[in-house]
């Protein structure tokens, strides 16, 4: 596919610099299509588009690693590309000096498009969201037994609030969307309110948030709550006004989903006081916190048995020499019992809330991470790169 790909590139590389000239060119809108639909079939995330100084270089995010899958293009190329991505998007191609975003819709792919100006040109980053891709349940998700068991447990609530946390890219939407299918019944009314809407599920009633509008996540989530919902997912608890709507939800009787950027299952919790969420209000609300990471998954083909029982990349055909295929969830699920909930009230020291988690039995990132190791299914290097050494001390 790489090989048949660099040859049709090739021939764009060596065409004469006027056959570009404009951005609804024949050769241009050629150019683009190929690098969309080769970027769709390597099932890559996101698509980087970044001028240098002498060239133009095209990179794919594939199983979460930046990949230069073929040789730069040349520099005249990157007006006459950056124009027609941004049309595509409906996006102001004479506003070159500012940070812009939009979206396209390339056949069954929705396309978010963001700008930034950079060295002599723009810098374009796109990010994939393809409906075709097969949705995920609750069993795909690379749960052991007992965090599935804990995890259904959850979401099988009457009411309170689940968060879902980790850094971009850390497969949060992937595990709600799963979730929201788990529970999508005739019997339930469930509303999302989302900024973007990454995957379409039937039965459930998506909102797409729009500021220009006023339709924010604070105005939508109010709204919400007079729609008679029984499940409500809020996109992320970006504000301390929407956290705080969100709890209030909860502590009414519905089931909140949401997403919040912290290191671990702990630091969610103390991310939310911060945030000034009421310690006594998080207490009688929280159900659960879900930290999770994505890793990458070993080749089947080509992984190797080490001495010591557990696995190495080798790289093959099919993982294009990497060694890996494909990505697995690590997750740490955080239950509030009695005694977690009496702390949220009472203590604003983070290390007493994760001693008293471990005492309760947390299995933590790093301990889901060796377990996966030692069953095949990726490396120590592979989880020092995505957890850093702090994390798995002492795995050796």
């Amino acid at each position: 596919m790489i090989t048949d790909f660099n040859e049709q590139l090739r021939k764009f590389i060596h065409m004469d610099r006027h056959n570009f000239a404009g951005s609804s060119s024949r050769a241009i809108v050629e150019l683009v299509n190929l690098i969309f639909n080769f970027a769709i079939d390597m099932r890559a995330s996101d698509l980087h588009i970044e001028p240098f100084e002498n060239s133009l270089r095209v990179r794919y995010r594939i199983d979460g690693q930046l990949q230069e899958l073929h040789q730069p293009l040349p520099l005249h190329l990157a007006d006459a590309l950056t124009s027609r991505i941004k049309i595509l998007a409906r996006m102001d191609t004479t506003a070159t000096f500012q940070p812009l975003d939009g979206a396209i819709q390339f056949g069954n792919v929705e396309m978010r498009v963001a700008s930034m100006p950079s060295f002599g040109a723009e810098s374009l980053t796109v990010r994939l969201l393809d409906s075709t891709l097969e949705l995920n349940n609750l069993r795909d998700l690379g749960f052991t037994a007992v965090n599935e068991k804990f995890f259904r447990q959850m979401i099988n609530s009457a009411a309170g609030m689940i968060i879902l946390t980790g850094p971009m890219n850390s497969g949060k939407s992937t595990t709600l969307y799963a979730a929201l299918r788990e529970l999508n019944q005739p019997t339930r009314s469930i509303m999302t309110l989302e900024d973007p809407i990454e995957q379409h599920v039937d039965g459930i009633s998506q909102v797409q948030v729009n500021e220009k509008t006023g339709l924010t996540f604070v105005a939508g989530l109010r709204a919400m709550l007079r729609m008679d919902c029984n499940v409500l997912m809020v996109g992320e608890a970006r504000d301390a006004e929407t956290s705080k709507i969100a709890i209030r939800a909860a502590l009414t009787g519905h089931l909140i989903f949401t997403t919040l950027h912290a290191n671990d299952s702990c630091s969610a919790v103390f991310r939310m006081l911060e945030m000034g969420v009421e310690p006594y209000l998080l207490a009688a609300t929280l159900s659960g916190v879900v930290a999770q990471r994505l890793v990458r998954r070993l080749c089947p083909h080509c992984k190797k048995i080490l001495s010591d029982g557990t696995f190495e990349a080798v790289g093959c055909e099919h993982c294009r020499s990497t060694g890996y295929s494909g990505r697995i969830a690590l997750h740490e699920i955080l239950r509030v019992d009695k005694n977690l909930r009496t702390l949220i009230r009472t203590s604003r020291d983070l290390d007493e809330i994760k001693t008293a988690a471990l005492d309760a039995g947390l299995k933590t990132l790093a301990d889901d991470a060796l377990e996966k190791v030692h069953a095949g299914l990726t490396t120590l290097t592979e989880i020092r790169r995505v957890l850093g050494t702090d994390f798995i001390k002492g795995a050796d």
